[in-house]
């Protein structure tokens, strides 16, 4: 199914996953798309590997845990997600070097938890690993104590071509 980009969401300085001044950062770009949706595009290298040409199921992990987490931001953008259960499913070798997409959502908004479920899947749409979590809402302002971390670590980075559309799996 296509689905239309509403908006690119911030990236971190020094986030692991999302991470642009991190030498070892996957730097994931996050876009949210319609449906309640947010998508992480990203390419792992021979520093996130496991096996040779595999990604670490760790890595994985993050992956899908950071993905489902930022779902929140898509109707509260000063809550964060903070993990307390994940579920992951590895269905098949996730490769390196190659373009690839981690779709979240939520699938239940509670008081103070939310739950949400997420993939990892190659750009032609076989799905790699899946995943079901549970998160704390968490205001931005009490994790990173001030506004020090919005104004100067969680920035908005252009990209030079923003996609319109994407194409993911049903």
């Amino acid at each position: 199914m296509i689905y239309k980009v509403l908006k690119k969401q911030n990236n971190s300085s020094m986030c692991f996953v999302c991470g642009m001044d991190n030498d070892a950062s996957l730097r994931t770009k996050y876009y949210e798309l319609e449906g309640q949706q947010i998508l992480g595009l990203f390419q792992g290298g021979d520093v996130h590997q496991s096996y040779p040409k595999r990604m670490h199921g760790g890595i994985i992990t993050a992956l899908l845990d950071e993905t489902i987490g930022r779902a929140i931001q898509i109707d509260h953008p000063d809550i964060f997600g903070v993990t307390v259960e994940l579920t992951v499913r590895y269905l098949k070798p996730v490769p390196l070097d190659e373009t690839l997409y981690c779709v979240g959502k939520i699938t239940d908004m509670r008081k103070v938890l939310f739950y949400g479920e997420g993939y990892l899947s190659t750009t032609q749409g076989e799905i790699l690993a899946t995943c079901h979590a549970k998160y704390m809402k968490q205001d931005v302002n009490k994790i990173v104590e001030g506004t020090h971390f919005i104004k100067e670590q969680w920035i908005y980075v252009a990209d030079d071509h923003q996609p319109e559309f994407f194409e993911l799996p049903q």
